[in-house]
């Protein structure tokens, strides 16, 4: 069962890896676990699930293992990732268990664990302890829990227009929707009927087998649709969602992909003309523009929503971003809303006058490679190349909070041939990401080129 443990949820293929049998006892471990810290109180639990072959299975074996365990259970259906959490937050449960693979390919199946306040359970905040608890013998509550139906669906459309202070204008726009068969649809649907805007949809049925592409928005194949149809439609701007809702991409007027640092820039200056100090929360691989942009108001964090959430806790930010799509906000107890984004972006937008295109310009005063994914065998043998290149460029500025960081910066700037980079492990695929900036084109192909070599030429 340990191959399905990952570093902020538990995933794997169904059913060979995850199934109902393991699924029950994490259940049951999870009960086991809260319990140990509210030991007189029967505790309430939040079950949502995505609309996977596996989720239906996982999802009835977790209902099964609370009830038994003796906790009570609001099911609240299919659901996005972000609703799930804010139906935790809004019954005010004190756990919460979604059947998701996030956007895994379709044969994974998987479980998404938190505690009160939607706060996230991963390895380093309970997962670890709730794998050993599953393997223990489990003992069957004297008084079972409950389950009660609840659909929370309009109070969490209700919720992210009322914060987002989305006005009438961004019904002007010309936008086109990209929900990928994932759940999206689920919230963006009565959203968008509420706020009377009517976007190209594209893929808004919800099939997790994802016919049309991968539920994964950060490989460049899963744009190409929404790309050509921005292009061809002449629209404003275009947006996609991953599988489970909690990631997002935005393509300008040309079909070029906005990278999220830029879109949590976006964020930072809205939340300023309100906010004096705006603390905001931003992982290693963000541009060193964005980074000058935020200052003394910006934290960086581990790539991963338990780290995130953590660190937003710690330091109270109102906002956080991650290179991947994830954005957090302080409203919705620093989880993530892919909602919320969405629509202070598009407010930003129409306010502005300007295309967003124009809006991020003054910060793409650099050149970045995005993330470059490269195989690797197993995690040892990530462990050893990062081990190799961290030898080999020790003459630069090292941080290693996520995997390692080599900055040349401040080193050779007088010299005009400033860069950086980032490499760290995937937490749930068998792969090394690398990121790259510097200070010229040349100079950032020239150094994805020589690392990614060093890194195909490690000793493994």
């Amino acid at each position: 069962m340990s191959n399905i443990f990952k570093a902020y949820d538990i995933r794997g293929v169904y059913p060979e890896e995850i199934n109902k049998e393991n699924a029950y006892k994490i259940g049951f471990a999870t009960v086991k676990f809260l319990q140990a810290k509210n030991p007189n109180k029967k505790l309430n639990f939040v079950v949502g699930e995505d609309a996977r072959l596996a989720s239906p299975t996982l999802r009835g074996a977790v209902i099964d293992a609370l009830t038994k365990a003796g906790a009570n259970v609001y099911y609240i259906g299919q659901c996005t990732t972000p609703l799930f959490y804010f139906s935790v937050n809004k019954l005010k449960a004190d756990g919460g268990i979604m059947a998701t693979a996030s956007h895994n390919p379709p044969q994974y199946g998987g479980l998404k664990i938190v505690g009160f306040e939607s706060s996230p359970i991963g390895a380093e905040s309970g997962l670890k302890e709730i794998e050993k608890m599953a393997q223990e013998v489990l003992e069957l509550a004297k008084d079972s829990g409950k389950v009660q139906e609840a659909n929370l669906v309009d109070d969490y459309v209700d919720f992210v227009i009322k914060d987002s202070k989305v006005g009438s204008n961004p019904g002007k726009l010309k936008i086109v929707i990209d929900a990928g068969n994932g759940m999206t649809s689920l919230v963006l649907k009565p959203l968008f009927e509420k706020l009377a805007i009517k976007p190209d949809q594209l893929y808004f049925d919800i099939d997790c087998s994802f016919p049309n592409h991968s539920p994964d928005i950060l490989r460049a194949e899963a744009l190409v649709d929404l790309q050509k149809r921005v292009i061809e439609t002449r629209a404003d701007l275009g947006i996609a969602f991953d599988g489970d809702g909690d990631r997002i991409i935005f393509i300008d007027k040309n079909g070029q992909t906005i990278r999220s640092h830029y879109i949590l820039a976006l964020l930072y200056l809205d939340q300023a003309t309100w906010l004096k100090k705006p603390r905001v929360v931003y992982d290693t691989d963000f541009s060193k523009s964005v980074k000058e942009l935020l200052g003394s108001h910006g934290f960086k964090s581990r790539r991963g929503h338990t780290f995130f959430k953590r660190m937003m806790r710690e330091h109270d930010a109102e906002i956080g971003g991650e290179f991947s799509g994830h954005f957090f906000f302080k409203e919705m107890r620093y989880a993530e809303s892919s909602m919320l984004a969405m629509l202070r972006i598009l407010n930003i937008v129409s306010k502005s006058k300007k295309t967003i295109g124009e809006l991020i310009k003054p910060f793409q005063k650099y050149y970045h490679s995005g993330e470059i994914n490269i195989p690797i065998d197993n995690r040892d043998k990530g462990d050893q190349i990062i081990k190799t290149l961290k030898e080999k460029y020790k003459d630069g500025k090292i941080d290693e909070l996520d995997g390692i960081t080599v900055e040349y910066w401040d080193l050779l700037n007088l010299l005009g041939a400033s860069w950086w980079f980032n490499l760290r492990l995937s937490n749930t695929e068998p792969i090394i990401r690398l990121v790259v900036e510097a200070d010229t084109k040349d100079l950032m192909d020239q150094k994805v080129k020589e690392l990614t070599e060093e890194i195909k030429n490690a000793p493994q």
